[in-house]
């Protein structure tokens, strides 16, 4: 230490930048969260097409296992009303 500083004098501390960090850092930032974004709203719009799909598929589905099930309540009903004439007579 030299014998001209006073050792209880705390150096001054260095000026700051006043408006936050640098402005690099912050475009940075910008950017990323810009190609956050895109990625996501691509994502969406492929969620969505994909959940379309599987909308459409589901009707047939259900469309399919409706007819199925009607016929076999049809039948159902055909055999419980012959038996119920076969027991009468």
């Amino acid at each position: 230490m030299p014998l001209n500083e006073d050792p209880w004098v705390k150096p001054a501390p260095e000026p700051r930048r006043l408006g936050g960090p640098s402005t690099k850092l912050s475009h940075k930032v910008g950017d990323k969260f810009d190609q956050t974004k895109e990625v996501a709203s691509a994502g969406m719009e492929k969620t969505k097409e994909v959940t379309l799909a599987g909308v459409e598929k589901t009707k047939v589905v259900a469309k399919k296992v409706k007819k199925g099930a009607s016929a076999g309540v049809n039948w159902l009903k055909l055999m419980c009303n012959k038996n119920k004439l076969f027991h009468k007579k």
